[in-house]
């Protein structure tokens, strides 16, 4: 609990206030002003501010400086309103009366903020209250949750009247109603507050407050309560006692969470973002004269301030919307001002606690903000310099230890050299080794203080040479002192007593590396893998093993890769096991193990109990091995090769293979290199190149490995086989066509076009472009390529002769035959099409020639028997153009003669047809697509008039 008294609330200015101009929307010298409405209410969703005025039965919608507009939520009289969120999802809330029929009932209303059609504003959604002709007559107060699950009434008689949504919420499903009971005293406020999926109650009156949780458990707090509550962003309710409102309390479903103490009488408190609370203040009265002005108060809880304060001689309305808070004041005159306050920069604020000295709040402000510690260790510090020139010496060490870690120690120990004040020393000094920050030179002078300041005991136990437990003791640099006078053997006493591991097998490894005995460096380093493989801990085995792994190939490789060996069979084991085991119930005796499995896990000495917690155990990945064998190369190619023959479950899988394939390609490359002994060379060559492309060929390899990966290196290696599978293997047709082009292999440039040209176009055009290029001496191969596009509609024969123009040695009787095909075969669509064109032509001549005769001339129907029943025409009758008359009562169908209405038929089908064709664009897409000659499909659906403007809806 925080208590007022421990700290005086410092007060600031930290909120920027902007004057808003009022203005008339849209210049109209009609429209209301803030001036023009009385206001009751307000609260605000997203960028609007909504205006209630209980006088007018009205509701303002205030936005861009101006009322844009106001509707009438309820007919008969309205009595409060409410937002759910502050954001733009939010719904705007209202209950009142309405009148219908001569009877008044209590309705709560939904409406959607988004809406800028005042004028016809519809609810979402209505609720009535009560039965119909009953209105709500003893109402206290109303509140909402913020999720829309529930909204309560508080009634003056003592009683909650509760709607609940029997699922999601009030405006998508059924609700029920519910009436709580509580004291026989008036209801003062309510608020539902969503925790942990419970939805609570809290209510307050003027002796109690009251917390219904989760609607059913009743937990009563005894305070005068009083109505000046709200709920913060946790849920919790907070506010002032009727009977101190000098005192602000929080309090959550179950007990009194904190309190702070802010002066003056509250007449109005709101919970602001995270963690303000704002307050309408009213001064204390003096005898002498009487202040009817009221403050406006914004205290930062969190941070235990007043953030904001400024007096007003009146605020009609403060409405909290998202970071923003609008004021509405009047002044004696009567006009009223719309204020917005706006919270300053986080940098602003911290400059102004410096200026001020007030280190101890910016140290609690920046701690709230996360800061990162080294702005916390800059606070400290300078608070501590501001201590150390007050001589406040105990305080400024206080803080001085606040920063270990990140200021330099020796700038704090530079003021504490001086002998009084070794004691402060002395506690800055062990802090250092408390947090680990200290080194060995901190070490010896905390030691060279103890003894000047004869604290023997300290001494002692600093100094405990049995077990070395003290935690000012630091065991790293009580090694290092040892390794550098030369007593190993204690360092490595040491070491192992603390199991500092990594210290252990450096000495063991690094001691003797240097020097010239090669027997005591191998056995040194055939201890420490003894020591890795029965003494570490199973979990710590392979960060070791990656740790001092190449000096340890070096020196022991068969007995190095016999414990990676096993490691990674362990590993494997785990996999195996988590397929085959319920990983939940864990694993709770060795004897599930197979005979294989269990000599695995004696290799390493591990214990029964040990296998109880296999699962907990994040082991490493085979391929993170690797690195090791970069010292001894030869034992690389056995141990990929056991990976991939001993381990088929491997969680790494790609890197073995990847790796693999590059050790092929490493030797490889160097028999490449290799131009000694010519015949030798090419025989390894071939074999090394048959064995890669065996592995890649393998089809049950080719999910282990990563195509583009393999690309990338073939390409590294030049290993041509490989490079020209894997293109063709992606379909990267194009890269392979450049590749043939860069070994200028044109018989398979040519055979590479022949069977994807047709659907790549694009490859007989790079093609060409480098068979006619001078240089690369290719022009015997143009007119084969000439003869192979010369049935490919879409290739331009002015694109193929562009290309070749820029080679003067291609000779014209190449391509003579190519153009001459090419200008023939053109000549005669053209003519094709010229006769089309004109029987089109001709037909359409005559059909307009009908349809003006149609227009111009009458027709003389002259039939007197119905075509249908055969009998005297009688009107009404009906005649068409194709010369039959019917009845009025034989006729069907306006639109179609019974004799002959297939034609007629066939035509309206056809074109709804075409009407619903216009609508689905995906055919159309598909056969352009499709289609070599893009503009005949156009041309074709441009005729059928299936492409048209359409208007929009």
């Amino acid at each position: 609990m925080r208590q007022a008294e421990v700290e005086q609330v410092k007060k600031f200015q930290f909120f920027n206030q902007e004057n808003i101009q009022d203005q008339r929307a849209n210049g109209d010298p009609t429209a209301p002003t803030l001036n023009d409405i009385g206001i009751s209410d307000g609260c605000g969703i997203g960028t609007k501010l909504f205006l209630s005025s209980q006088s007018k039965n009205l509701i303002y919608v205030y936005e861009a400086n101006s009322i844009q507009g106001f509707f009438q939520p309820h007919n008969d009289s309205f009595r409060v309103m409410k937002c759910t969120k502050e954001s733009r999802d939010g719904k705007l809330v209202t209950f009142g009366i309405d009148s219908e029929n001569n009877q008044k009932s209590s309705y709560v209303k939904f409406w959607d903020p988004n809406t800028t059609d005042y004028q016809n504003m519809k609810p979402i959604k209505v609720i009535l209250v009560n039965k119909v002709g009953q209105p709500l007559q003893n109402f206290n107060c109303f509140c909402v949750a913020k999720d829309l699950s529930a909204l309560a009434f508080g009634l003056q008689d003592g009683q909650i009247l509760i709607f609940k949504a029997k699922s999601q919420n009030l405006l998508v499903m059924e609700h029920k109603d519910q009436i709580i009971q509580t004291d026989q005293e008036p209801i003062k406020s309510v608020h539902l507050s969503k925790n942990d999926q419970n939805l609570n109650l809290f209510c307050t009156t003027d002796s109690n407050i009251i917390c219904f949780q989760n609607m059913q458990n009743r937990k009563k707090f005894s305070i005068p309560a009083g109505a000046l509550f709200d709920l913060t962003v946790k849920g919790n309710l907070i506010g002032c006692p009727k009977d101190d409102t000098s005192t602000i309390v929080e309090y959550s479903d179950i007990k009194k969470e904190a309190s702070w103490n802010v002066d003056g009488d509250k007449i109005e408190i709101r919970f602001f973002k995270q963690n303000y609370l704002i307050m309408l203040i009213s001064p204390r009265q003096d005898k002498e004269q009487v202040d009817q002005s009221v403050q406006l108060t914004i205290f930062d809880l969190l941070n235990n301030y007043i953030a904001y304060y400024k007096k007003f001689e009146k605020i009609q309305r403060f409405i909290p919307v998202g970071d923003y808070l609008y004021v509405i004041t009047q002044n004696n005159k009567g006009e009223k001002n719309l204020i917005r306050l706006t919270e300053k920069e986080n940098t602003h604020k911290i400059e102004i606690f410096f200026k001020n000295n007030y280190f101890d709040v910016m140290y609690r402000f920046a701690s709230n903000q996360s800061s990162d510690k080294t702005l916390l260790a800059e606070i400290s510090r300078l608070h501590g310099d501001h201590l150390y020139d007050q001589h406040d010496f105990q305080g400024a060490i206080k803080q001085y230890i606040n920063t270990a870690g990140i200021l330099e120690p020796s700038y704090v120990i530079g003021k504490f050299l001086d002998v009084s004040h070794v004691d402060f020393l002395i506690q800055y000094l062990a802090a250092l080794h408390h947090e680990k920050q200290a080194d060995k030179n901190h070490t010896a002078l905390l030691l060279n203080c103890y003894v000047k300041q004869k604290q023997i005991t300290k001494l002692e136990e600093f100094l405990k040479e049995s077990s070395f437990d003290s935690d000012l003791f630091d065991i790293d640099t009580a090694i290092k002192e040892c390794r550098q006078l030369g007593h190993i053997d204690l360092a490595l006493r040491l070491a192992k007593s603390r199991q500092k591991n990594e210290a252990y097998l450096s000495i063991l490894i690094e001691t003797n590396k240097d020097q010239n005995n090669k027997d005591q460096n191998k056995q040194d380093c055939k201890s420490a893998l003894m020591y890795i493989k029965e003494e570490i801990q199973l979990d710590e085995k392979a960060q070791y093993l990656k740790e001092f792994g190449q000096q340890l190939m070096k020196a022991e490789p068969e007995f190095c890769l016999e414990i990676i060996q096993n490691l990674v069979l362990l590993i494997s084991m785990v996999q195996n096991l988590k397929k085959r085991v319920d990983t939940q119930k864990g694993i709770e005796s060795i004897s599930i193990l197979t005979p294989e499995e269990l000599k695995v896990w004696r290799y390493f000495n591990l214990s029964d109990e040990e296998i109880k917690k296999v699962f907990s155990i994040t082991f490493g990945k085979p391929d993170e091995f690797l690195h090791l064998f970069v010292v001894n190369n030869e034992y690389l190619e056995s141990y990929l090769k056991f990976l991939i023959e001993n381990c088929k479950t491997l969680p790494n899988e790609k890197a073995i293979f990847h790796r693999y394939f590059e050790f092929h390609l490493e030797k490889y490359q160097l028999y490449y290199k290799d131009e000694n002994k010519i015949g030798i060379r090419d025989t390894q060559l071939q074999s090394k190149e048959q064995g890669i492309m065996k592995l890649l060929e393998n089809q049950e390899n080719e999910k282990k490995y990563d195509k583009n990966h393999l690309l990338v290196l073939f390409k590294m290696y030049n290993f041509v086989p490989g490079i020209i599978f894997l293109l063709k293997k992606l379909q990267m047709r194009e890269e392979l066509l450049n590749f043939y082009i860069s070994l200028q292999q044109n018989d398979q440039i040519i055979n590479l076009c022949s069977e994807y040209g047709r659907e790549e176009t694009n490859l007989w055009i790079q093609a060409l472009k480098y068979f006619a290029k001078p240089e690369n001496g290719a022009e015997n191969y143009i007119e084969q390529v000439l003869v192979l596009v010369s049935s490919l509609e879409n290739i331009s024969p002015l694109l193929i002769l562009n290309i070749l123009s820029k080679n003067k040695n291609v000779k014209f009787k190449l391509v003579k035959s190519y153009f001459t095909s090419k200008i023939s075969k053109d000549k005669k669509q053209i003519d094709d099409y010229q006769k089309v064109v004109k029987e089109k032509m001709k037909k359409a001549a005559d059909l307009r020639a009908e349809y003006k005769k149609l227009k111009t001339q009458a027709k003389v129907f002259q039939s007197t028997k119905c075509s249908c029943c055969e009998a005297i025409l009688t009107l009404p009758s009906y005649h068409f153009l194709c010369g039959h008359s019917y009845h009025e009562q034989c006729i069907h169908t306006e639109r179609a003669c019974l004799l002959c209405p297939s034609d007629t038929q066939m035509f309206f089908k056809r074109k709804q047809e075409f009407i619903e064709a216009s609508k689905e664009t995906k055919p159309f897409k598909e056969k352009l697509y499709a289609a070599a000659d893009k503009f005949d499909v156009i041309c074709e659906y441009l005729g059928q008039g299936i492409i048209q403007n359409q208007k929009a809806d």
